[in-house]
């Protein structure tokens, strides 16, 4: 079974339901398996068994072409838009098979082409998998060379009845979500939509105000967006537009201040907010219902059905069987932790996120959000730095509130930040730059021009 012979079974049972949006087209499930099967056909010198690494201009080619690997019998592993000259390093040291590229077309009038499909093979022989894995995902977060990991189709979608009840997904479902598919939590999602026949509204582009209108016009109820998207909503649409349709808002991958709480209650008034905590190795771990902008942000909530935790030497360890082939479980993927009388996960920050500077450990999670809580400043990101003399220190970008001076704002932090958490430095940008994924690019914040 695989995420093709999915689509097929929906085609069966409603072909002409609206099943993929992107802006102003739209896709039937019909329609959806036309192009997939299209982009099989265009397809050559792939073989059964391959893995392969997939580059796809447009959400709509993203998924036909993930699909139509599958078809052929492929693993296909989404690449970031952004990896630039990692695709070949990707490629050579997981030992894929070769990059398959998709490239929107437009003809001589302006009108859209049918899409120019090629494979570069590798020449690198196949290599066995222990398991019946379908897919591949890239790990995230960590140095060096993205890591492939693969994953059986049971091990997504076994889990979705019981995601999907939590998160409201079922049959009527018109969810909105944002970005590439190579971010794991958006294929997670939109492949939960296609396991239960609902609907999938997107948008190429990076325009809050086009959001607004594909969600009322398509009566979105649900919302799928990291923290980061949700707050450009929240702030563009402030005072001018609110959602009252959407019923289900899940979010991750970050915390959630105060203020980011009560700008997402106000722009969706009737909506169940739920924070959740998950990893690429291990699905969704734990959830918790956000019924309050002043709950502290760190707590992540109770393990979903079927998942247990524990906490061993301050790190998180997670047993679940719902999990990318080859790890041992109970697994950690390094963040720190600890577990309440409730039973609720306290979140300690990742291990790579404390800086050691004169004897003090600083966490950098705990001091963004602290900073974040302050009146004026809408983002902030503390990134480790390093001195020959001073050894390791903390450099803080800060997006402020437009009316605010930045002396202003420097004032807030001296009175607002302990002492010992103090930053080194405080750098003013105007917007956080955001990867292929969404979230915050440290590296383009690190090497940012003065």
């Amino acid at each position: 079974m695989n995420y093709y012979n999915l689509l097929q079974q929906q085609v069966k049972e409603h072909p002409d339901k609206l099943f993929f949006v992107v802006d102003d087209t739209e896709y039937t499930y019909a329609d959806f398996q036309k192009l997939t099967d299209e982009l099989s056909n265009d397809v050559t010198g792939i073989h059964p068994g391959d893995d392969v690494l997939l580059l796809a201009d447009t959400p709509a080619l993203q998924l036909a072409a993930f699909l139509a690997l599958q078809h052929l019998g492929a693993r296909p592993i989404l690449a970031h838009k952004d990896m630039g000259a990692e695709l070949d390093a990707v490629q050579h040291e997981n030992e894929l098979q070769g990059l398959v590229q998709v490239t929107k077309q437009k003809g001589a009038d302006g009108t859209e082409g049918a899409p120019d499909v090629s494979f570069v093979p590798t020449n690198l022989p196949q290599q066995p998998h222990a398991e019946l894995d379908i897919l591949g995902v890239l790990s995230s977060g960590s140095t060096g060379t993205p890591k492939v990991m693969y994953r059986t189709y049971d091990s997504w979608a076994g889990f979705f009845p019981t995601q999907d009840e939590i998160f409201s997904v079922g049959e009527d479902t018109v969810m909105f979500l944002h970005g590439s598919l190579s971010f794991t939590g958006n294929t997670n999602s939109l492949l939960s939509v296609l396991y239960e026949g609902g609907t999938i509204v997107t948008s190429s582009h990076m325009r809050c105000h086009r959001w607004a209108k594909l969600l009322h016009h398509y009566d979105v109820n649900c919302i799928y967006l990291i923290p980061t998207k949700l707050v450009l909503l929240a702030e563009a649409l402030h005072g001018v537009d609110t959602f009252p349709g959407v019923c289900t808002l899940f979010t991750g991958s970050q915390l959630l201040t105060p203020p980011m709480i009560t700008d997402i209650m106000e722009l969706l008034p009737n909506a169940q907010l739920i924070l959740y905590y998950g990893a690429s190795e291990l699905n969704y771990i734990t959830y918790a219902i956000v019924d309050s902008p002043y709950r502290p942000p760190e707590n992540l909530g109770h393990p979903f059905p079927g998942v247990s935790i524990s906490i061993q030497d301050g790190l998180i360890y997670v047993d679940t069987k719902y999990h990318v082939s080859g790890v041992e479980i109970p697994f950690s993927v390094h963040d720190t932790g600890s577990i309440n009388e409730k039973g609720e996960l306290i979140f300690g920050g990742r291990t790579g996120a404390f800086v050691n500077r004169g004897g003090v450990k600083l966490n950098l999670l705990k001091l963004e959000t602290e900073l974040q809580s302050l009146p004026g400043i809408r983002e902030a990101v503390a990134l480790p730095t390093k001195d020959e003399t001073r050894g390791e220190g903390v450099e803080v970008f800060v997006v402020k509130e437009p009316d605010i001076p930045e002396a202003d704002v420097r004032m807030t932090i001296r009175h607002g930040i302990p002492n010992a958490e103090m930053p080194d430095k405080i750098t003013f940008v105007d917007e956080m730059p955001l990867n292929d994924c969404g979230k915050v690019d440290t590296e383009r914040l690190e090497n940012r021009k003065e």
